[in-house]
């Protein structure tokens, strides 16, 4: 496994993505900036905009959709392009198991995801909470009550992101369409991100339900990518 991790990682060309993550992270600080000027300018007008925790909700809605956008970037870097394009038959006559070599693919986009979220996340948040504090604190209530609000959506946007880019992938694999798998995500990341700004525990359950919808379309992807054939 270590071995076809490092495989990945050399014929993988990363950069695109990790510029892309850098540039999600400055998004997200923008808008979290924006939101902790109107807060300490005119957030008696709106209770919300007041709150420490919906400022912080907002940069991890650009943070969620930013990061499912460079996922399935990465995606079409380890998944459609190796089994759509010219590299099918060398992908294919490798002297290893398809099971292993998919594992292995599916560890390497998991693991740059999650790290690179949450890396983003933890600058995002950290930044914006020394800024908050220089600035004057908005309204956050007990530290442990703002704690648990950051680790709840933190862990729904995690299944979230496998989610969103699962039935993306599928989608966009099955239809050897890399605008299709876009587009799909983007209609799904509209819903997600206009539901997270609205309600934290509703847009949670629409990401579960996601989560739980991409399952399937992770087995079925699977189970096409193993009946492939060599041309």
């Amino acid at each position: 496994m270590k071995t076809l991790l490092q495989l990945e990682l050399k014929k993988t060309r990363l950069w695109p993505c990790i510029f892309a993550g850098l540039a999600v992270v400055a998004a997200s600080l923008a808008l979290g900036g924006m939101f902790l000027a109107i807060g300490h300018t005119s957030g008696r007008s709106d209770p919300r905009l007041a709150s420490l925790a919906f400022v912080l909700q907002m940069a991890m809605v650009i943070l969620l959709v930013g990061f499912s956008l460079v996922a399935a970037a990465l995606c079409n870097l380890v998944f459609i392009e190796p089994y759509t394009g010219r590299n099918l038959t060398l992908t294919l006559s490798c002297p290893i198991s398809r099971e292993r070599i998919l594992l292995a693919k599916l560890v390497f986009v998991g693991f740059f995801t999650a790290l690179s979220y949450l890396a983003g996340t933890a600058v995002t948040l950290t930044v914006l909470l020394l800024v908050d504090r220089l600035v004057g604190s908005l309204e956050k209530g007990s530290p442990g009550c703002l704690f648990g609000q950051v680790l709840f959506m933190l862990v729904t946007s995690l299944a979230g992101l496998a989610g969103l880019v699962g039935i993306a992938l599928s989608l966009g694999f099955w239809k050897r369409s890399l605008p299709i798998m876009f587009g799909v995500l983007l209609l799904l990341d509209a819903l997600v991100g206009n539901l997270l700004s609205l309600s934290p525990l509703l847009s949670a359950l629409v990401l579960l339900i996601i989560f739980l919808t991409s399952l399937p379309a992770w087995w079925l992807l699977h189970r096409t990518l193993m009946k492939i054939e060599l041309p």
